[in-house]
C-alpha cells in the first residue's frame, strides 16, 4: 500500500502495534528501507489480544447444539463454538480455541473439564447447561512476557552503555501455530452454523484481534494436529480474497485476507504473551467473545 493505494510491488511487510515517526525511535529500532534489495512496508495492526468477552449477541441456549454460539469452559467467560471435528479414529468432537475450552491454555491439560453452552458469562450454569467434556488442547508456548522483555531491555541497555556490540534476544523452540482445543459432546448436536444457510471451504479459527486487524489459525495446522472438520473441505486462504465467519458476539462478518502467512505476538492477559507463526491476518472481523469461530471461503446467510 502506498498513500492508501494498493500497488503491484513485492515487499517485506513488518507488522507493528503502532507506527511512530523515525525521530521518535532509536536508530537500532528503525526498520530499514530495504532488506537485501527488497523494499519494506511497515503496517500498523494494533495490539493483538486473545478476545475476552462482553455480554452481547448469540448467547441463547441452543439444543440441539450448533456452531456459532456462545460456549466455554466453566472456568472462563465465554467464546464461540467453531465447528465439529473428527480425529483419525472417527471420533467427533466440538472444536474451538484452547483459551475457550481449557482452563489455562498455556498448561498441558485442563483441571476444569466441564463445557457449558451458553458460556458462563452468558448465564450458562452447571449442571443444566453442560454440553461437553474437555478432551484435548494444543498447549500455547508462552514467550516474551513483560518481565522477560524488561530484563532483556536492561541487559541490552547496559551492553550499549559499555560500548559493546553484543545484544540479547528472547528465543523459543517450536513456533505456535494454532490456538485449538476439542471437547467431547454430551448432548445432541447438528452440523449447522447458526444464521447460515450454506457454507464451505474451512479456512481456520479466529483467535485474536485488535480494532485494526484479526488473526486466524490455519485449517492445515489443525489438520496436522490430527483433526479435520466434519463434512467440510479444507481450503487455503489467499491474499486479497474475502472470507466469512459467524461468531458469538459480532455474528456474521466478512473480511479481506491481508496476509496468508503472518508472524505475530498475542497477549493472553497479565504477563502472558504467545508468538504465533504462519497465521492468517485479515481486516477487522472479530470482537470480544468471537474467539473460536470458524472462517469459511463461501457463506450464504439464511433468510430471515
Amino acid at each position: 500500500m502506498r498513500n492508501g493505494v494498493e500497488v503491484d510491488e513485492e515487499v517485506i511487510r513488518v507488522y507493528v502495534s503502532r507506527k511512530l515517526h523515525p525521530s521518535a525511535l532509536a536508530l537500532g529500532d528503525l526498520v530499514p528501507a530495504e532488506i537485501d534489495g527488497v523494499p519494506t512496508d511497515v503496517v500498523e495492526i494494533g495490539e493483538m489480544t486473545a478476545l475476552d468477552v462482553h455480554p452481547l449477541a448469540h448467547v441463547a441456549r441452543v439444543r440441539p447444539l450448533a456452531a456459532g454460539v456462545s460456549i466455554g469452559n466453566w472456568a472462563i467467560t465465554a467464546g464461540t463454538l467453531g465447528w465439529f471435528f473428527r480425529d483419525g479414529k472417527g471420533q467427533e468432537m466440538l472444536g474451538s480455541n484452547a483459551h475457550v475450552f481449557a482452563e489455562d491454555p498455556l498448561a498441558p491439560s485442563s483441571g476444569e473439564t466441564r463445557i457449558v453452552q451458553p458460556g458462563r458469562a452468558d448465564g450458562g450454569a452447571v449442571p443444566d447447561d453442560v454440553v461437553g467434556t474437555y478432551h484435548w488442547h494444543q498447549p500455547l508456548a508462552g514467550s516474551g512476557c513483560a518481565l522477560s522483555n524488561a530484563l532483556v531491555g536492561l541487559l541490552n541497555g547496559a551492553s550499549a552503555l559499555l560500548g559493546r556490540r553484543t545484544r540479547f534476544q528472547l528465543t523459543q523452540g517450536d513456533r505456535t501455530r494454532i490456538d485449538f482445543a476439542v471437547a467431547e459432546p454430551t448432548v445432541e448436536y447438528e452440523l449447522k452454523l447458526v444464521t447460515a444457510e450454506e457454507w464451505d471451504g474451512f479456512v481456520g479459527l479466529g483467535f485474536a484481534g485488535s480494532s485494526q486487524a484479526s488473526f486466524f489459525c490455519k485449517a492445515e495446522h489443525i489438520e496436522a494436529a490430527g483433526w479435520r472438520p466434519v463434512d467440510k473441505a479444507i481450503e487455503p486462504a489467499t491474499i486479497g480474497e474475502t472470507i466469512h465467519k459467524v461468531g458469538r458476539t459480532s455474528e456474521y462478518t466478512s473480511g479481506q485476507v491481508l496476509d496468508d502467512s503472518a508472524f505475530g505476538r498475542v497477549s493472553y492477559g497479565g504477563l502472558n504473551f504467545v508468538e504465533f507463526d504462519d497465521v492468517i491476518l485479515t481486516t477487522p472481523m472479530l470482537e470480544a467473545g468471537d474467539s473460536g469461530d470458524s472462517a469459511w471461503k463461501t457463506m450464504t446467510l439464511a433468510a430471515d
